[in-house]
């Protein structure tokens, strides 16, 4: 589950920092080729994020699902163990 807060964690301060960019006036940077550089990262930044948020918010689903069905799993063990030695 730590890794799954980790990731969610992550994606957050990713959302921030998008947020922050996007928000930048490209135009105090300086001439207009830095300028237009600033904006293709800012637009290549926003893309990638966009498809990196996709990806660990699955990888953070399974890693929550696999955790629940392994603790059922636990479970159903720890209970036929009981259950076998008390026979």
């Amino acid at each position: 589950m730590a890794m799954a807060r980790t990731l969610e964690f992550s994606g957050d301060r990713m959302k921030e920092s998008s947020k922050k960019i996007a928000g930048t006036d490209a135009s105090l940077v300086g001439h207009d080729e830095l300028r237009s550089a600033c904006d293709d990262f800012a637009d290549s930044w926003d893309y990638g994020f966009g498809q990196l948020s996709k990806l660990t918010k699955g990888v953070s689903e399974f890693v929550v699902t696999a955790a629940d069905e392994l603790e059922k799993l636990d479970k159903k063990l720890h209970d036929e163990l009981q259950k076998a030695g008390k026979k």
